[in-house]
């Protein structure tokens, strides 16, 4: 009988540990700090008020560290997006992000703040979801702005693998963002 007894506490004990580890922070700060430490940090944005960004060229990249890739097509697909293959999307459409920052900057010059993204890409490399935090920045004309553009991203393949040898249909990622008026 103390012998199960024990081994009951102890499990729960484990569950616990491991329910509180597991657990994300709750409220947008704590969340923000903990994403901006992991991956490329965070990734600001700067604009000038009534600077405008042609929607046309949105799709280029250009200057200093600009990558074409090119894949002759018969490489098999990773069985899992890493931070890099995520991050050099994200970097390569800051330049949306930075439009819908213009088009906030025209209604409001002061306007600033902190967003954190948050993504569902499926196996093939398109956006499911998209959900920006807080809500009050979600709701904003800059987070209308960027929603649908941010849907329309496209990440490499990937199979869905994982190491458990289960397999996924879509994976979440979620990545900081800061955005303030460019100092003149």
């Amino acid at each position: 009988m103390r012998r199960t007894t024990w081994i009951l506490v102890v499990t729960l004990l484990l569950a616990a540990a491991v329910a509180v580890a597991a657990d994300p922070p709750k409220d947008f700060k704590s969340k923000f700090a903990a994403l901006s430490k992991g991956g490329a940090g965070v990734f600001k944005v700067t604009a000038r008020p009534g600077e405008e960004i042609p929607e046309a060229t949105l799709n280029l990249a250009f200057g200093p560290g600009a990558t074409i890739s090119v894949s002759r097509g018969d490489e098999a697909p990773k069985d899992m997006l890493g931070d890099d293959d995520i991050n050099s999307v994200v970097n390569r459409n800051l330049r949306t992000v930075k439009f819908c920052y213009c088009k906030a900057l025209k209604a409001d010059p002061e306007f600033e703040g902190e967003a954190i993204v948050g993504l569902k890409i499926k196996t093939s490399g398109s956006v499911e979801k998209v959900a920006i935090e807080p809500e009050d920045m979600a709701e904003h004309q800059f987070g209308k702005c960027l929603q649908p553009k941010v849907a329309s991203w496209k990440f490499p393949k990937f199979s869905g693998k994982k190491e458990d040898g289960l397999t996924v249909t879509s994976m979440g990622y979620e990545f900081p963002l800061e955005f303030s008026p460019a100092e003149e």
